[in-house]
């Protein structure tokens, strides 16, 4: 009887015409010590302001910002704005009123987190004001988030540890600070809240039913002309960190995550996608798999852009993922040395805008980069990919037959990974001329051992181009 062994290839290659490149990274933070944690926002002016956590020191870091005039080519200094000389904070986030004011939130004491506290900074433009504490009286508040409505009302939502866990939540409106609200009697913890054109919230949560490794990803959603927040809707099963949620025009959530897999699967962990259609949520599409770090952006065409970290033998990759005539393609973005980089990405005047991390000198130094890419009025039209593969047989006994076609010279890769991200095998590593080629597979390693059963990654990998195929190994 034949053993199976199931294999999944995963190799990304998109094609994407120039004006779907992403700018060349630039160097926002330029400190010494690690930066981590962006965030960014854009005034109506089309400024570009970011935040982050910079490290100084073990249990004593701090809030800095930065701003560009000049669509992101050139940065302000970074400034100290958390001015606190000990304690470490994390986890800044900012939005932007109407009338440019900045709203900062960040959690504070992080290194004691049943005495964490959530606080809140405002920028006018001249100055930063004195810092508040928005969870009064309830120490191990932590995992702060921020969004503001149309009418300039700011939301603050935390997480409260001990016993029960639950999330909180209390708005600015007016000059005025409403009490402190729990909106689910729930082991909740909000990941994102997104405020529509109606200022009803639309929020996505980690529930985890009192085992904080245990969470599904729920939805729900805020009414504010009736004040009532509606039941949760799971999005998702068990799985682990990393999701994101944005709007379409209509005022409908579409939501990424990482999903994973049951205990003891013999499938990966993988970036999955869901959208709501006005009368239900679609069924949950895989983009990729052995991601991390999910983020979602809703573009001018009402196409999702997903983005995800994935490992690499050295380290990770930031990755921008797009849906062309039903398959995702991915591009490139920059790599790192590290395990993650904490990709925040945000759509601005017909241009995705992304800033992430990248550590240098063994992971004790890191910066905060940022690029841009423009969107594609008519991506369907404009993303003809000149590069094609086809595996066969598939499933295969002996050999399976790689067949590929580029349409420009360009250095072209494919390798083989465990799910882990350690290399197994270099199959090509060469300057490529326009045409078809092929190369063989036999399901062995670099050394010439056969690969025992389980999940294996294949990238195909042209310039800054990927795509992610499966295949069944039958031995």
């Amino acid at each position: 009887m034949m053993k199976f062994k199931f294999i999944i290839l995963l190799v990304s290659i998109t094609h994407f015409c120039s004006a779907q490149d992403w700018s060349d990274p630039i160097n926002i933070s330029n400190m010494e010590g690690m930066d981590n944690q962006p965030d960014i926002a854009v005034d109506h002016n089309g400024n570009f302001h970011c935040v982050w956590m910079h490290n100084i020191e073990q249990n004593y870091s701090k809030v800095y910002y930065s701003k560009s005039i000049d669509g992101g080519f050139t940065w302000s200094i970074p400034a100290d704005i958390s001015l606190n000389s000990e304690k470490w904070v994390s986890d800044p986030h900012i939005v932007c009123d109407t009338g440019n004011n900045l709203h900062v939130t960040y959690d504070f004491d992080v290194g004691n987190y049943m005495e964490t506290m959530i606080y809140y900074k405002t920028f006018d433009g001249i100055n930063w004001g004195e810092p508040k504490i928005v969870s009064e009286n309830m120490e191990g508040s932590y995992r702060s988030k921020i969004t503001i409505d149309k009418n300039n009302r700011v939301y603050i939502f935390w997480y409260r540890a001990g016993l029960y866990g639950y999330t909180y939540y209390r708005y600015f409106d007016n000059g005025y600070w409403s009490d402190i609200i729990c909106p689910f009697n729930y082991y909740m913890v909000v990941i994102k809240p997104v405020a529509d054109s109606s200022n009803d919230l639309h929020c996505l949560a980690a529930h985890h039913g009192g085992q904080i490794n245990n969470n599904k990803y729920v939805y729900f959603k805020y009414d504010y002309a009736s004040n009532l927040w509606s039941d949760t809707t799971e999005i998702s099963k068990v799985t682990s960190t990393g999701a994101d949620l944005d709007l379409d025009d209509e005022n409908y959530p579409h939501i990424a995550w990482c999903q994973m897999p049951p205990d003891n699967a013999t499938v990966n962990d993988t970036t999955m996608y869901r959208y709501y259609t006005g009368v239900e949520w679609s069924t949950p599409e895989l983009v990729v798999e052995d991601p991390r770090e999910q983020q979602i952006e809703i573009d001018e065409n009402g196409k999702p852009n997903i983005f995800d970290t994935e490992k690499t033998e050295v380290g990770s990759m930031f990755v921008h993922h797009y849906n062309k005539s039903g398959i995702w393609e991915g591009y490139i973005i920059d790599e790192s040395d590290w395990y993650g980089m904490s990709p925040i990405v945000e759509n601005y005047n017909n241009k995705l805008l992304g800033v992430y991390v990248k550590p240098f000198l063994n992971n004790t130094n890191g910066e905060i980069f940022f690029s841009k890419s423009e969107i594609i009025t008519s991506i369907d039209n404009s993303l003809k990919s000149t590069l094609q593969i086809n595996l066969y047989p598939n499933p295969f006994h002996q050999d399976l037959h790689i067949c590929f076609e580029t349409g420009k010279t360009e250095r072209v890769s494919i390798k083989i990974y465990t799910f882990q991200g350690n290399l197994v095998n270099k199959l090509l590593n060469k300057t490529m001329l326009p045409g078809k080629h092929e190369i063989l597979w036999n399901g062995k390693d670099q050394y010439g051992k056969e690969v025992t059963s389980g999940i294996y990654l294949i990238r195909l990998q042209e310039g800054r181009n990927v795509v992610t195929r499966s295949i069944i190994l039958a031995q």
